[in-house]
């Protein structure tokens, strides 16, 4: 089972610092959270189907854009962190400035 981290304020949206989850990938990871979570968490994190731009997805402290992105494969005691890259509420982000308000 990975465990997910979650850090700032994806962790105050999920209501929890950690979380374990089976899951091949990151992909399948990613849709089981959007299922399993709560709105606030899923308004922060996801767009549509797609998850937030200034979202940052990492296993084992690597960005997935380094390892082969959505598809990248999970091991059971993979550590995946969700955190903001800092963007979050700046002109052009894709999320409005009251996330800060509402999220922390």
């Amino acid at each position: 089972m990975a465990e997910v981290r979650f850090l700032g304020a994806i962790r105050k949206a999920a209501g929890m610092a950690t979380f374990g989850i089976d899951a091949a990938s990151v992909e399948e990871l990613l849709e089981r959270l959007r299922r399993l979570m709560g709105a606030a968490f899923q308004e922060f994190v996801f767009q549509g189907e797609e998850i937030q731009r200034d979202v940052e997805v990492a296993v084992n402290g690597r960005r997935i854009s380094f390892l082969g992105g959505p598809t990248s494969a999970l091991s059971p005691f993979d550590q995946v962190t969700l955190s903001i890259n800092g963007l979050r509420g700046f002109p052009g982000a894709s999320s409005s400035a009251d996330d800060a308000d509402r999220y922390g």
